[in-house]
């Protein structure tokens, strides 16, 4: 084992025709989507003093003759594109149409090269329940590193998925867009490329996800993917965190268990998982209606060595992640301590893992190691700011999959 420690959208809009291709597409942005399965918690009473979210506020999940923008980073390069929108989690058919594709400003979509994308040759397109599509390849040229925009119509009444993230809403009766966590049929993107590049699949809840970061930076893992493209080191790296997850509950979303197959061992090049799970197992037990989901070192343990087994089968090596600290966070105890101590124990010490990145060391004060630095943490003891996530990244070997 190798140990690795701390160290509304303007513009002529092109449309894109259907055109049969040998080339090769790459993975270059994941959403992986998610269901509200299981137990849900009540809102949370804000922190006094905290400031607002800067990601909006939650919004409504059935809207009515709407358009939501949201930007992402694409992780590789490629002539051209294609999106891969989802209702794999709906109870009923979810329309879409038409759906844009633009380069994206600071902020805002910025307008520039937009393309419009067809399915089938389609601009409308109807998802039944359960379904995935991939739109028609659309000549958008990207870099790695580039930030797009999709604006997706929802004609009629749409209920969303309920995976959220920060988006523009704007409706016809409110046509000013507003910034609002919302959910989105859009869960990925491809590009055609003559040179795949090996894929590394950073599998985690919200400290991997990047809820603490400002809108549109990311978490640890597209700061990690920034270093390896401008380091040439020949990995693209994509994010697979969901807010909330857990590794062997479910929740929002399914566990990391249960959607390993379908969020990670199924992305084309995938050659290495860094896996970042468990606080939340070890956490919301302490909230009344999870509490029958409680679970132990030994629980955590099993699963983490589930994961190994299933990516090694196919040919993926996996790297652990030490669970940072969490006193000062809702749902901290001290029996939750005791647990996530052992757990660390065991990612760093006990030889499952192809490597392990210690992020517990790199987040923790020196003078109150339970705690994270507060210099590195966004206001809840929990979750890292730009700052902490930069930290992360930056101690990550960048041949900690080679």
């Amino acid at each position: 084992m190798k140990h690795l420690g701390c160290a509304a959208l303007s513009a002529l809009a092109l449309v894109a025709t259907p055109v049969a291709s040998q080339d090769r597409w790459a993975p270059a942005w994941l959403f992986p989507s998610s269901s509200n399965d299981g137990p849900v918690a009540p809102p949370r009473a804000p922190t006094p003093g905290a400031r607002p979210d800067p990601r909006g506020p939650i919004g409504p999940t059935v809207i009515q003759d709407a358009t939501l923008t949201q930007m992402f980073q694409v992780a590789a390069r490629g002539q051209r594109v294609r999106l891969r929108v989802s209702n794999e989690d709906g109870s009923r058919p979810l329309r879409l149409g038409p759906v844009l594709l633009a380069r994206a400003g600071d902020d805002k979509p910025s307008g520039s090269d937009a393309v419009t994308l067809t399915f089938d040759g389609q601009r409308l397109v109807t998802l039944p329940a359960g379904s995935v599509r991939l739109s028609d390849p659309a000549a958008l040229p990207v870099r790695a590193l580039e930030r797009l925009a999709v604006t997706i119509t929802y004609p009629g009444e749409a209920t969303l998925p309920a995976r959220v993230v920060s988006q523009w809403l704007s409706t016809e009766t409110a046509p000013e867009p507003v910034r609002m966590r919302m959910g989105t049929a859009a869960s990925g993107l491809e590009v055609e490329t003559d040179n795949p590049l090996p894929v590394i699949v950073a599998l985690g809840d919200s400290i991997t996800e990047g809820v603490g970061s400002t809108p549109g930076e990311g978490g640890w893992p597209e700061a990690l993917n920034a270093r390896m493209i401008n380091s040439g080191t020949g990995w693209t790296v994509l994010n697979a965190g969901i807010g909330g997850n857990r590794l062997l509950h479910p929740g929002t979303g399914p566990s990391a268990l249960g959607r390993l197959d379908s969020d990670v061992l199924a992305v084309a090049g995938i050659g290495c998982v860094i896996l970042m799970e468990g606080i939340n197992d070890i956490g919301r037990p302490t909230i009344p209606v999870y509490a029958h989901e409680a679970v132990d070192a030994e629980d955590l343990i099993a699963g983490y060595r589930q994961v190994i087994a299933r990516a090694r089968a196919r040919g993926a090596k996996v790297v652990g992640v030490t669970l940072t600290p969490f006193e000062g966070a809702h749902y901290f105890s001290i029996s939750g301590e005791v647990i996530r101590q052992t757990v660390n124990d065991f990612i760093r010490d006990g030889g499952a893992f192809d490597a392990v990145l210690d992020f517990d060391a790199v987040m923790r004060d020196p003078g109150h190691p339970t705690r994270v630095r507060s210099d590195l943490q966004s206001g809840d003891w929990l979750h890292p700011s730009d700052a902490g996530y930069a930290a992360m990244a930056d101690a990550i070997p960048l041949d900690v999959c080679s």
